[in-house]
């Protein structure tokens, strides 16, 4: 009896303080990344996508509401931005897999074009003009979510991805809470939902680019790691 309680706790153990198990929470738990410049730029761009995204999934058909769209009509909206967002993600994913397309700068585009997009969404007047803008913001934020984790491997290197994909999970739940409360209040004080499209548009802009910047970092990171080695191997 006494044996196998023994055993019992011996077996324990060895699952719960196994070397596997260990290195595997020691990755979950390591935020060294946050220390690398280009991460950093990428996290907070995710950040900022992140507060905007859900805006017009919740608010577009409300805002056309508003406008005088008659209920039946402005409830194909969501319909229309979902057929957009799956194709762009088969097709944005088909083109970024070719070799000679910069995967990082086809993000960039389309986060700016999409931002744009949702500020001057609060011009439009009819059915036809949000059913374009409808088509655009459904098209390009397919790139946020398709691409995030192909960019975060160009970046960073597979090695890694486990990782950094968990750390940007956090923080883009972080700002996914964020983001619609914001546009509410929003509602609240103006009475209005442009400001909450204003608000949405300008951080997913924003987030596009400044990732332009992503090359000019790398290059000055690599001068700088190779200073290093030099003054290594000169001592």
């Amino acid at each position: 009896m006494t044996n196998g309680i023994i055993e019992s706790d011996q077996f324990s153990d060895g699952i719960c303080c196994s070397a596997d198990a260990k290195s595997t929470i020691k990755q979950m738990l390591d935020f060294s990344l946050l220390k690398d410049p280009v991460f950093i730029l990428y996290t907070i761009s995710n950040f900022l996508t992140s507060i905007g995204f859900n805006i017009p999934y919740l608010y577009l058909v409300p805002q056309a509401g508003q406008i005088g769209i008659p209920s039946k009509q402005s409830s194909y909206l969501l319909a229309l931005l979902g057929i957009a967002n799956t194709l762009s993600r088969i097709i944005l994913g088909f083109i970024s897999d070719k070799p000679w397309i910069n995967r990082l700068m086809v993000y960039n585009l389309c986060l700016t074009i999409c931002g744009i997009a949702t500020m001057l969404s609060t011009f439009c007047t009819d059915i036809l003009s949000l059913s374009l803008y409808t088509i655009t913001f459904g098209s390009t934020i397919g790139a946020y979510v398709g691409l995030t984790s192909v960019i975060l491997v160009d970046l960073l290197g597979l090695d890694k991805l486990t990782n950094a994909f968990g750390i940007l999970l956090m923080f883009q739940g972080i700002a996914s809470l964020v983001g619609p409360p914001i546009a509410g209040w929003l509602y609240d004080v103006t009475g209005s939902y442009n400001p909450g499209f204003y608000l949405s548009g300008s951080n997913i802009a924003i987030s596009g680019l400044m990732l332009f910047i992503i090359p000019y970092v790398q290059r000055r990171c690599e001068r700088k790691e190779l200073k290093k080695m030099t003054a290594v191997v000169n001592n």
